[in-house]
C-alpha cells in the first residue's frame, strides 16, 4: 500500500508541475531608449533619461484596500494628492501574495501562481527590474521593510533594514521599526529614492479583519507618515515624487490570496506630480515610474504607459510610447502591422513637425498596439507542460483502479507488482523527457492497455440500486467533484457538504425513529440543533461571505462575555469528549494532564501574543501524546486542535466526536464509515471557516508559540490547523477496533484520488477559462495540499509501525537472550 500512495503522490505532482506554469521567454530584450528610427534622429537626451524629480519616494502599505484611502480614514493623503497629485484605481492580477506582488510592481509583468508556495520562504533573487534600472543609472536607493525587498534584490540598496513579513501578530513594532529609519533619512541627502514597505495594516487585516477598530488607527498612522515625508521633502525646495500603494487589497473576512474585488483593487496615490485619475494594471507600474524618473523601462515589463499619469508634452508623450513599444514588440508576434503602420507616422512627424495628423495617428495607433500586445502577452506568459497533464492524469487513473482492485481482491498480487513497476519507470521518464513526442506517444500506449486491462479484470462489475448507506455515500463521493465543471459550485463547495450532511441525518432520523429508541432519536435531534447553530459560525464561500455571522459577532467588543462563555462551554465539551473517548479505562494522569492543558489554553487565548504559554502548551501536548502512546492516538490530536483553533470554533471538535461516535453505530462496513466520516470532515472544514479561496487559510495560527519567522514550523502549524478535522476524523475511524486500517486507507487514497483526478481534468479542460486562475487553479492548488497531506499522514502511521515492530523484535531478542545465557 506504501507504494500505491507513493506512485499516486508522484503522479499527482506530475500534473502539478505541468500545469502550474514556467515562464517560457529566454530571448535578451533590448530596453535601451531608441536615439532614431529608421534613420531618422530622436532627441533622446531631451525627451528621456531627464527626470524633474530630485527625489523619489515608493511607500507600499501592505493590504492597503481601495476603499481605505479617503476623507475618513486618511484625510492628510487625500488633501495632498486634491491639491498636487491622483488617485488611481489598480487592477491586482492573482495570487494576492506579497512575493508575486513585489514582483509585478518592480518588473511589470504577470507572476506565475506557483510564486504562491514560493512567498512562504523564498531566496530567489531577481535579474530585471526597475530597482536595477535605477541602480545601473547610478541612483542611490535606501529601503526599509518587508525582507522580501532584499531577497529580490541583493546588493542594490545603499542603506537598508529589513523586517519579517510573517510574523502577523506584531501590528506596530514592524512599522516602529521602519518609521525609525525614515526619520533618520529625511536627514540625510545623498539618496535619490527611498522606497518603504510597512506591514502592520496586513498583520490587523490577518489576525481580525479589515473592519475591526485597529484598522482606523492604523490608516491614521500611516497618513501622518505620508504628510510627514513629503512636507519634509518638498519644504527644502526640492522637487519629490510620492508614490503610495498597496501590493494587494484584504478580503472583507480577512486575510489575501483570492480574487475578490477588495483583494485585486488598490490605490496608487501620485502626490508632487500633477496627474489625472485613472485606472491601470499593476504591471503598468514600472513602466511609468520608469518614465517619471528617467532610466530604463524594465526589459520583462509588459506594462504600457499611460498619457493620464504622465502628463507630459506630446513630444515625450509619442517618444514615451515608442519606446514603450520597441520593447513589447520584441517579445509578442502580433500587431505588427500596427506598430509599423503607427512609426510610419511617427517618421512623418519627425520629419514634419507641423503634421498635427500624423502626431495624432500615431499616438492612437501606438496606445492601440500597446492595448493589443498587452493582452497578448498576458494571456501568453506562460505555457503548460501538456504532455506532463496527459500522463499525470493517465497515470492517475490507473492507479485509482489499482487501489479499488485491491480493495475487491480482483488481480493477482505479481500483475500488480509489474504494474506498479511500469507506472513508475514512466514517471521518472517524464519528469526528465517531458516534450518527445515519440518517448509521448509510447507511453500514453503502454498506460492506455494497462487501463483497459485493468477495467477487464474489474468485469462484470456489479452495483445494487437498493437504498443502503453505503450507496449513499458512494453517490455523494462520486457527485461531488463532478460539481466542479460549475465555478459556482467551486466558489461555494460548502453548500454540497452542508445539505448532503444534514440529508444523512435526516434518514437516519427516519430509520430510528422506525425502532423507537427514545435515545437514539434525541441524538439525532441534537445533532440537527447542534449542526444549525454551528453553520451560522462563520460565513464562507464567495457569495456569502460577506454576510454578518456569529463569529463577528462575538468578536464585538459588547458581546466579549459571550465570546467567553461560548469557549469555556467549547473547552468543557472538549473535556467530556476525551472522557467518552478514553472509556473505559482513564487514567487518572492522561486526565489531570489534559484539564491542565485546556486551562493553560483558556489562558493563552486571552494573550496570544505570549509565546512562553505557547510553548508550554505545546510542551504537555507533548506529553500527553507520550502518555497516550498505547491507548489513543485522538486525545493529542484534539488538545493540538484546541491550541490552534480559533476560541469560537473549539465546540465544533466535541460536535465532531459526537457524530462519529453516534453514527458509526449506525453503519455496518469500514467502507461506509470512512466514507461518512469524509463527509463529516469536509463538511467541519468549510464550518470552520475555509473555502476554495486561498483568502481563507489563516496564517497567524502559524506562530503559536513563536516569537520570529521560523518557516518549518509556521508552515506546519498552519497545515495542522487546515487539517484539524480530516485528520480528527481519521484518528476517530481508528478509535474503532473493529476497524481494518489497512481497509481504511485504501478507502480514503482512493476517494482523494479521485477527487484529485476530477479536479486535474476539470482545471485541464478550463485552462482557458476566464476563472482558471481565480477559482480553478486555487482548487486545483487546495487539493494537492490535501492528498499530500494525506500521504504525510499515512507514511507517519507507517513510521510509527515499524518503530513498534522494531522495539517488539527488540524485546523479543532480550528475552531470548535473557533466557539462554543468563537462566542457563
Amino acid at each position: 500500500m506504501t507504494t500505491i500512495y507513493l506512485l499516486g503522490m508522484l503522479s499527482a505532482f506530475l500534473f502539478f508541475y505541468g500545469f502550474f506554469p514556467i515562464s517560457t521567454r529566454t530571448n535578451v530584450i533590448n530596453n535601451t531608449p531608441p536615439s532614431k528610427i529608421n534613420n531618422v534622429a530622436l532627441k533622446q537626451h531631451y525627451f528621456y533619461n531627464q527626470s524633474n524629480f530630485k527625489k523619489t519616494v515608493l511607500i507600499v502599505i501592505d493590504a492597503l484596500r481601495l476603499d481605505f484611502v479617503n476623507t475618513k480614514y486618511m484625510p492628510l493623503t487625500t488633501n495632498l494628492f486634491q491639491e498636487n497629485g491622483c488617485s488611481n484605481e489598480v487592477k491586482v492580477e492573482t495570487p494576492t501574495v506579497t512575493l508575486p506582488r513585489i514582483k509585478a510592481l518592480t518588473v511589470g509583468n504577470i507572476p506565475q501562481f506557483i510564486d504562491l508556495v514560493l512567498n512562504l520562504a523564498s531566496t530567489e533573487s531577481l535579474s530585471d527590474s526597475i530597482i536595477h534600472s535605477a541602480h545601473e543609472h547610478g541612483k542611490n536607493i535606501v529601503f526599509y521593510g518587508d525582507d522580501t525587498w532584499l531577497k529580490l534584490f541583493p546588493n542594490k540598496f545603499a542603506r537598508h533594514e529589513g523586517v519579517s513579513s510573517f510574523f502577523v501578530r506584531d501590528f506596530t513594532e514592524v512599522d516602529l521599526n521602519v518609521t525609525r529609519n525614515v526619520y533618520a533619512e529625511l536627514k540625510n541627502d545623498d539618496w535619490d529614492i527611498m522606497i518603504l514597505h510597512y506591514l502592520g495594516l496586513d498583520h490587523i487585516g490577518h489576525v481580525y479583519g479589515p473592519f475591526s477598530s485597529l484598522v482606523p488607527t492604523k490608516l491614521n498612522e500611516m497618513d501622518n507618515i505620508i504628510h510627514t515625508v513629503f512636507d519634509n521633502l518638498s519644504s527644502k525646495g526640492e522637487e519629490v515624487l510620492l508614490m503610495v500603494t498597496g501590493d494587494h487589497g484584504m478580503k472583507d473576512s480577512g486575510g489575501h490570496g483570492g480574487s475578490t474585488y477588495s483583494e485585486t483593487h488598490v490605490p496608487l496615490v501620485i502626490i508632487g506630480h500633477r496627474c489625472e485619475n485613472t485606472s491601470l494594471s499593476q504591471s503598468d507600474i514600472p513602466a511609468n515610474l520608469a518614465v517619471l524618473m528617467g532610466v530604463k523601462i524594465p526589459s520583462s515589463s509588459i506594462g504600457k504607459v499611460h498619457r493620464k499619469l504622465l502628463q507630459s508634452n506630446e513630444d515625450k508623450y509619442l517618444y514615451n510610447l515608442h519606446y514603450n513599444s520597441i520593447i513589447l514588440q520584441q517579445k509578442g508576434s502580433c500587431c505588427h502591422d500596427l506598430f509599423e503602420e503607427a512609426s510610419s507616422h511617427y517618421i512623418k512627424y519627425l520629419n514634419n513637425n507641423t503634421d498635427s495628423i500624423s502626431t495624432s495617428k500615431a499616438i492612437k495607433l501606438y496606445e492601440k498596439f500597446l492595448e493589443k500586445i498587452n493582452d497578448n502577452l498576458a494571456n501568453s506568459s506562460v505555457k503548460q507542460k501538456e504532455t506532463s497533464l496527459f500522463i499525470a492524469l493517465c497515470v492517475i487513473i490507473n492507479i485509482i483502479i489499482m487501489i479499488y482492485s485491491e480493495i475487491l481482491s480482483k488481480q493477482n498480487k505479481y500483475y500488480l507488482l509489474f504494474q506498479k513497476i511500469v507506472v513508475l519507470a514512466i514517471i521518472i521518464i517524464q519528469f526528465n523527457i517531458s516534450e518527445h513526442l515519440l518517448v509521448f506517444s509510447v507511453m500514453i500506449s503502454i498506460l492506455i492497455i494497462l487501463l483497459f486491462n485493468n477495467i477487464y479484470f474489474l468485469l462484470p462489475f456489479n452495483f445494487h440500486l437498493t437504498f443502503s448507506y453505503l450507496n449513499f455515500f458512494v453517490f455523494i463521493s462520486i457527485l461531488h467533484p463532478l460539481t466542479f465543471i460549475s465555478s459556482s459550485y467551486v466558489e461555494e463547495e460548502h453548500q454540497y457538504w452542508y445539505f448532503f450532511n444534514i440529508l444523512f441525518v435526516l434518514f437516519n432520523c427516519v430509520t430510528v425513529s422506525k425502532t423507537k429508541s427514545k435515545y437514539d432519536l434525541l441524538t439525532t435531534v441534537v445533532c440537527l440543533a447542534m449542526f444549525r447553530f454551528l453553520r451560522t459560525m462563520n460565513s464562507t464561500g464567495d457569495k456569502w461571505a460577506m454576510y454578518p455571522d456569529l463569529s463577528g459577532w462575538l468578536l464585538k467588543d459588547e458581546n466579549y462575555f459571550y465570546y467567553q462563555l461560548l469557549f469555556l462551554v467549547g473547552l468543557g465539551s472538549v473535556l467530556v469528549a476525551q472522557y467518552v473517548l478514553l472509556l473505559p479505562k482513564i487514567p487518572w494522569n492522561i486526565h489531570f494532564i489534559s484539564i491542565l492543558t485546556l486551562c493553560l489554553i483558556f489562558i493563552y487565548k486571552q494573550q496570544e501574543t505570549s509565546v512562553i504559554l505557547g510553548r508550554i502548551a505545546w510542551f504537555l501536548v507533548l506529553v500527553q501524546l507520550i502518555m497516550t502512546y498505547k491507548l489513543s492516538k485522538v486525545i493529542p490530536w484534539i488538545l493540538i486542535a484546541t491550541l490552534l483553533l480559533k476560541p469560537y470554533n473549539v465546540i465544533l471538535i466535541p460536535y465532531c466526536v459526537l457524530c462519529s461516535l453516534y453514527f458509526s453505530k449506525h453503519l455496518s462496513s469500514t467502507q461506509d464509515t470512512v466514507l461518512y466520516h469524509t463527509v463529516l470532515a469536509n463538511m467541519l472544514y468549510f464550518a470552520q471557516g475555509h473555502s476554495n479561496s486561498l483568502a481563507s487559510v489563516d496564517v497567524s495560527v502559524g506562530y503559536t508559540g513563536l516569537s520570529e519567522y521560523q518557516p518549518i514550523i509556521v508552515i506546519a502549524q498552519v497545515l495542522c490547523h487546515i487539517q484539524a478535522f480530516p485528520v480528527l476524523c481519521h484518528l476517530l475511524i481508528f478509535n474503532n477496533k473493529q476497524i481494518q486500517q489497512r481497509e481504511v486507507w485504501k478507502v480514503l487514497f482512493c476517494n482523494k484520488l479521485y477527487v484529485y483526478l476530477v479536479t486535474c481534468i476539470v482545471t485541464f479542460l478550463f485552462r482557458h477559462h476566464l476563472f482558471i486562475w481565480s477559482v480553478f487553479a486555487p482548487k486545483l492548488f487546495i487539493e494537492f495540499v490535501h492528498l499530500l497531506f494525506l500521504c504525510i499522514e499515512y507514511l507517519l502511521v507507517q513510521v510509527c509501525v515499524y518503530i513498534r515492530r522494531i522495539h517488539f523484535l527488540i524485546q523479543v531478542t532480550k528475552i531470548v537472550f535473557f533466557k539462554k545465557y543468563i537462566v542457563y
